[in-house]
């Protein structure tokens, strides 16, 4: 049985008073600390500048280069999310940056690392690598390192938040729209004109028949229901069981130095 503070618990098979303490008695639950480990400071400050700091690059890289709408792609914006999560400590903003990026950013990565060893981008996203310089590199360094830093502070605040894929969602959509009405359309920005080219590979060509207006609502909630909602569901089931693994293995160490 495990012991947790009885407010804003759900479940319970009943309280006991320790301390002073009103507490309650979980069964057959993962505690929500189970697997928070306690780190030093500065692992949350280096990855919280390593991601804020990419965002600053880019945004004065964008700002002196005059193509500040490419600041407003999901995958900076989510990368400086992620940073101020770290920088703060909190679970849900790391959430909401996790489930944001994790598979734009590995649909980057795959379509990456294949043209590099093979000479040949699988889906075509990522074709203006070919000739990028080492600006545009550094521009895109966050597809190689936020996620990885994000899965660890995940893991250290107690996996991610049951809603954070309604939350990415709103964010996607909020960006959604600043491209759509206010961006260039030759900028493309998450894809709110047009499919980004690739990405008709994967059956979507038919939403750019869709009329004007409703062509980036579709996007939203494809990217939404198909991407987000999944990506939070898996995380969940994933971070539920190293965490219980976590529990399990901390109660094992305890009892055997008794």
């Amino acid at each position: 049985m495990i012991y947790i503070d009885i407010k804003g618990k759900r479940s319970f098979q009943g309280t006991e008073v320790r301390g002073g303490n009103k507490v309650c008695i979980m069964e057959n639950e993962t505690p929500i600390n189970a697997g928070k480990t306690e780190i030093p400071m500065w692992v949350y400050t280096l990855f919280a500048w390593m991601m804020i700091g990419h965002f600053i690059y880019i945004f004065g890289r964008c700002y002196l280069s005059g193509t500040l709408a490419d600041v407003f792609w999901i995958s900076h914006i989510g990368t400086l999310v992620g940073g101020l999560g770290a920088l703060f400590r909190s679970r849900f903003l790391i959430s909401i940056a996790l489930v944001s990026l994790l598979e734009h950013h590995l649909f980057w990565l795959i379509d990456t690392s294949l043209w590099i060893v093979t000479g040949d981008f699988p889906f075509g996203t990522t074709t203006y690598l070919k000739d990028a310089a080492l600006g545009d590199w550094l521009q895109s360094a966050n597809h190689f390192f936020s996620v990885p830093a994000l899965l660890f502070l995940a893991y250290w605040r107690g996996g991610v938040e049951k809603n954070a894929w309604i939350w990415s969602t709103v964010l996607f959509a909020v960006l959604t729209v600043i491209s759509a009405i206010w961006l260039p359309p030759d900028a493309n920005v998450n894809s709110a004109h047009r499919l980004w080219p690739g990405l008709e590979k994967l059956h979507l060509a038919p939403l750019e028949q869709l009329p004007k207006g409703w062509y980036p609502v579709i996007v939203v909630a494809l990217n939404g229901l198909g991407n987000y909602l999944p990506v939070n569901l898996v995380l969940r089931v994933v971070y539920h069981y190293l965490l219980k693994r976590t529990h399990k293995f901390k109660q094992t160490n305890t009892a055997l130095h008794k």
